[in-house]
Parts: structure tokens; C-alpha cells; sequence
């Protein structure tokens, strides 16, 4: 909208105009000017000498012309916060390694020599040319960065007595290349996080996960005799992120997540994961006001354990997160093609449905199901809910049905 104010035209902006323009806040996002060109990457001991051990202060040299002869050479700054786990990743990929085990910020007491600032890299796959930064003659923040050759990790769960599991919940834990094991740090630990780490243990499915301090763990430790708890196991992961890109191309945990082999966590952080596939292990039907089982796909959502999923539960579903793919993804697996509608009791409707609400206890909540990736449902079998949470849902046939929504992590 544009009005004038004594001779001065004043262009009003919407809101949601200044999102897309990059202003937040009075803050104006100007991204890095400069992309295209090669540069030598190189860890220092910040005493101008090479490591060895695939960490130190990340330093770069650029390559002119096609002779590759280098004209400048300094820090790898980042002033404003840019740099990520994508772009730590690429520069250890440029300098041979495979992935990027850690980075930091470190701020010096004075202004350093330095070559290129605020790097940004949205594709690990790509080479650096492909990356944008800005160049800058001194900075007093670089980049102490730890690649690594081997990035191999196993995954497995753990029960109380510090053996294998034999469920598909337990405490979670990472083994590296040397044998080392430890746990895992819920920090920045997401679905796609948990998906990815399931489908490494073989199984298809995440189906929840929380921190969990309460394990008085007894297991074998490095192959030995000796016993140790929890609480003498490292912590061998933290800031564990996976990319959504890879969750829906079925990538393995090298290729599409990023982590950190230094921890701020202790073990009251350490990750409780259980793995499986809701609609394997539950199924689903409709009930009326008088408790008799609906064809139509209408009524008061019951959720019963399948007998080979050896646990036996039937009861109502919470409305905790459940959202549409939630519903979709119900309706379907009882056959129809998408849910119409769906909504909670509440206190309204509680005296029409209440005699057969108490037929039941709450056994299901937190259902959050994918839109995109068939039968990937978390769940929580304890639930926090009382039934004027329950779901009362109406399912719909192909006809009555709009097209397949789309959904991203």
C-alpha cells in the first residue's frame, strides 16, 4: 500500500512481506557475497604448524588461475554466526576427511590475519565452490574445527541390567570404529534424528524417545569381564541432527546426520529410544455411544495391542499432537481412504460418550504421524491424559477425499 503524507510517498510493507525480504526484529539478513572460488584448507596449531590429527584452527589459502598459485592465505572467521554443521562437514570433505566430528567458535584477544568470513554451505554433497562466504582482511573469532576418517558409528539399546535389549526400547547407545561405546545426549535429538538411528538397528520405524536418568545400568564394557554403570560410560554423542532430505531418500546415518564427540551433557541427558512401527504393533477401530463397533468408520477411536506384538492394551487415544496425517493414517489402516474429520470429546460431549469412555482407560497418546513416509508414526504408551482428551474421528471413502497432503520434518 502506498500514501502520500505531505508531498512524501510511504510504502507500507506486510509483516510476512518483511519475512521473505529477511528483516526480523530491525535485524536485516544480507547473505555472504562471494561463491565460486577454490581454496586450500589447512588445521593449525595456532603456532603456524600443520596437525596431524585432524584437528586445530581452520586456516585457508586461496588458489588463482588455473595453476593453482596461491595469492593470500589466513583465518577462516565467522563474525556472524553462519557457520554450521554443513559447512564444517564440507571443509573436512575438502581437506580429505570423511565428516566433521566437532567445531567451535574460539575469540581471540586480538585481530587476526584472516581470508574469508561467514561461510554458509547448504549441501554436504557439493564441493566448496559451491559454498557462499564474504572475504575479510582480520577477525577476532575463528573456527577450531576436528575432522575425522572414521565416522562409523553402531547403534544399540540397552535394558536396565546393561544387555542388549530384547524389546525394541532401551537406553541408547553409539560404538564407534575402536570398540568405545557411550550414550547418546538428547540435545537438538529430533524424529528424524531417531528414524534414522532406528533404521540403522534394522528396524523401520521410530516410535519414541525422551531423556531418561533412571537406568542403573550393569553391562560388559569393552568386551571385558568388567562390570561398569551408566554413569561410567561416556557420553560418545551430542547435538545429533539428521537432515529431513535424507529421512525421505533412506540415507544411513553418515550420509545425512551431523554430531559432536564433545559433550556438555551429563547422564540425566542420555537418550531412552524405542523403536517400531505403531500399525504393527496396534490396531485401530470405531465405537458408538453404546459401545457397539461401528462399520463406517465413525465414533469414539479404541486402539487395541496386535497378539504377536506381546503386549496387551486396549483403550482410547489421546489428542496429544494428533493432527491430521495422524488421522489419515489411522483411517487407512482401517481400511478407508482418508479421515474426514476428527476432534476431541471435551467437557461438551463428555455426557453423551462418558458411559462408554469409562469402559476404557487412556492407553494411547502422542501420535505424530508422517504424511510422507507411510506408516512412520511416534507414539507414547503413557500417557498424561484423562477422556475429555479422547478422539472421536470420522473416516471417509475415496470419493469424499481430497488429495494426499504433503508434509516436511
Amino acid at each position: 500500500m502506498i500514501f502520500s503524507i505531505r508531498n512524501h510517498m510511504v510504502l507500507l510493507v506486510p509483516c510476512f512481506l518483511l519475512g521473505l525480504l529477511g528483516i526480523s526484529d530491525g535485524y536485516i539478513y544480507v547473505p555472504p557475497k562471494y561463491t565460486g572460488s577454490d581454496f586450500k584448507f589447512w588445521l593449525d596449531n595456532n603456532n603456524g604448524d600443520l596437525t596431524s590429527n585432524g584437528a586445530g584452527i581452520l586456516k585457508a589459502k586461496l588458489y588463482a588461475d588455473d595453476d593453482r598459485t596461491a595469492d593470500g592465505n589466513g583465518t577462516v572467521c565467522d563474525t556472524d554466526n553462519r557457520f554450521t554443521d554443513e559447512a564444517a562437514t564440507v571443509i573436512c570433505k575438502a581437506m580429505g576427511y570423511k565428516c566433521a566430528e566437532n567445531w567451535k567458535l574460539e575469540t581471540t584477544s586480538a585481530n587476526l590475519p584472516a581470508l574469508i568470513d561467514n561461510v554458509e554451505c547448504t549441501n554436504t554433497s557439493l564441493p566448496f565452490r559451491r559454498c557462499r562466504y564474504d572475504r575479510i582482511d582480520t577477525c577476532n573469532r575463528e573456527i577450531s574445527l576436528k575432522c575425522s576418517s572414521r565416522c562409523d558409528y553402531e547403534f544399540s539399546l540397552l535394558n536396565s541390567e546393561g544387555t542388549k535389549s530384547k524389546s525394541k526400547s532401551g537406553l541408547l547407545v553409539a560404538s564407534n570404529y575402536n570398540g568405545m561405546r557411550g550414550t547418546v545426549c538428547d540435545d537438538n535429538f529430533d524424529k528424524a534424528a531417531a528414524l534414522t538411528i532406528c533404521r540403522e538397528m534394522g528396524h523401520t520405524c521410530a516410535a519414541s524417545w525422551s531423556s531418561r536418568n533412571d537406568m542403573d545400568l550393569e553391562q560388559t564394557y569393552d568386551d571385558s569381564e568388567k562390570k561398569a554403570s551408566e554413569q561410567d560410560m561416556p557420553i560418545m554423542l551430542d547435538d545429533v541432527t539428521c537432515s529431513a532430505k535424507g529421512v525421505l531418500q533412506n540415507e544411513t546415518f553418515v550420509e545425512s546426520c551431523f554430531w559432536k564427540t564433545e559433550s556438555d551433557c551429563d547422564h540425566s541427558e542420555d537418550i531412552y529410544l524405542t523403536c517400531g512401527c505403531m500399525l504393527e504393533e496396534f490396531k485401530f477401530s470405531t465405537v458408538d455411544k453404546n459401545n457397539e463397533a461401528t462399520t463406517n468408520g465413525k465414533g469414539l477411536l479404541i486402539v487395541e495391542s496386535k497378539s504377536e506384538s506381546g503386549t496387551e492394551l486396549k483403550g482410547t487415544v489421546c489428542d496429544d499432537l494428533f493432527d491430521e496425517s495422524s488421522a489419515d493414517t489411522i483411517c487407512k489402516s482401517m481400511g478407508f481412504a482418508c479421515s474426514k474429520s476428527f476432534k476431541s470429546v471435551g467437557e461438551r460431549r463428555s455426557a453423551a460418550w462418558g458411559d462408554v469412555q469409562r469402559k476404557y482407560p487412556v492407553v494411547l497418546a502422542e501420535v505424530d504421524c508422517h504424511a510422507q513416509i507411510q506408516g512412520q508414526c511416534s507414539f507414547s504408551t503413557d500417557p498424561i491424559c484423562d477422556h475429555s482428551e479422547d478422539i472421536l474421528i470420522r473416516c471417509g471413502t475415496e470419493d469424499q477425499c481430497p488429495e494426499t497432503p504433503t508434509e516436511s520434518f
